[in-house]
């Protein structure tokens, strides 16, 4: 998929003969390519992680966006690198690995205003998630485990299952390093509005010293779901909080430092209302993921994270805008098949 920007001079090393690659910018039902090739960044990928995680397609990031740190967290950190692993593919094609997503769903705050996790025994806040379609029988309370499986009677053609598939990915919206919100969503909005040269060179920290002066930490609120059991630690003003299915993002702010996209966690980094001062002073050592055991910083591995504001905020994930506070987000492991280095 071709960002804005890419020239014709940064597809021609990887053009193959023989090799079905998809370098447009929509991918349809009717598309069966060998490989996709992201000539962007984050925000490129972003955009199609869902088709792509639909069909399994090998993908290769091919770093020439603004933000590039989902192909660095996978090992390619420039053309050359992206080159090497295209051309090792094209001869061997075993040079490639699942790496998760993290997911997000909007969600609608009850009538009190306050987000709280699922009721015992409801793990999953629907009666019916991860059963299979083949045991379930349906009743207004949720689904009747006590009866026969249903078997040969709900048998579905390849193409009803395709149309499932395809609406699920439609409806997830997935990301691939970073999602949050607070500041840094107030960031990333500024971020959008710079051009590109600058977004390239050091525009996180433009964004971060131009939003800094105005912005007055809003009241959040997290939920964790860790082993199976929720947990709120979190009602209190905060500077941000963020969720990586990734460690970086914002071209190598290691914010998630401790992420690990095949591990089926996301890694919650929440950051306590401090003094501007003072955070423009720690600012640097998120850089090198040296935040961790700050005691204005709280950090947590989780299954699903459930963060609400007040006032309700901008959500942004992988640099783009997603949806207005409050979400959801979970992981959907080994969703994306990655070229990689050897």
């Amino acid at each position: 998929m071709l960002a804005l920007f890419a020239k014709q001079q940064d597809v021609r090393p990887f053009e193959v003969p023989g090799i079905n690659v998809f370098t447009g910018n929509e991918l349809d039902p009717t598309d069966t390519p060998d490989a996709a090739l992201i000539f962007g960044g984050d925000g490129t990928l972003h955009r199609h992680l869902g088709t792509l995680a639909l069909k399994k397609i090998p993908t290769l990031s091919v770093p020439i966006g603004s933000a590039n740190d989902f192909a660095t967290s996978v090992g390619i950190r420039s053309v050359a690198d992206a080159l090497a692993v295209w051309q090792r593919f094209v001869h061997t094609q075993t040079n490639t690995k699942l790496v998760d997503l993290g997911t997000i769903q909007p969600l609608h705050p009850f009538e009190a205003g306050e987000m709280l996790p699922p009721a015992e025994g409801d793990p999953a806040g629907e009666p019916w998630q991860g059963e299979s379609l083949e045991t379930l029988h349906f009743v207004p309370d949720g689904p009747r485990r006590d009866l026969p499986q249903l078997g040969p009677r709900i048998e579905h053609s390849q193409a009803r299952r395709w149309i499932e598939a395809a609406d699920e990915a439609s409806r997830t919206r997935y990301f691939s390093c970073i999602a949050g919100t607070g500041l840094d969503a107030v960031i990333s909005r500024q971020i959008t509005r710079q051009p590109r040269w600058l977004r390239s060179h050091g525009g996180y920290v433009w964004a971060l010293l131009q939003s800094l002066p105005r912005f007055q930490p809003p009241q959040i609120v997290v939920s964790l779901e860790i082993d199976g059991d929720w947990r709120t630690p979190v009602r209190e003003p905060g500077m941000l909080v963020a969720a990586g299915n990734g460690p970086q993002y914002g071209s190598g702010m290691r914010v998630a430092h401790l992420a690990d996209m095949a591990d089926g966690l996301l890694d919650a980094c929440f950051v306590r209302q401090l003094s501007k001062l003072r955070l423009l002073r720690l600012f640097p050592v998120v850089f090198r993921g040296a935040h961790i055991g700050i005691k204005e910083v709280e950090y947590w591995k989780a299954t699903r994270v459930r963060i609400q504001t007040d006032p309700v905020m901008d959500f942004y994930a992988d640099g783009e805008y997603v949806c207005p506070t409050p979400v959801e987000l979970g992981v959907k492991p080994e969703a994306l098949l990655v070229i990689v280095p050897a």
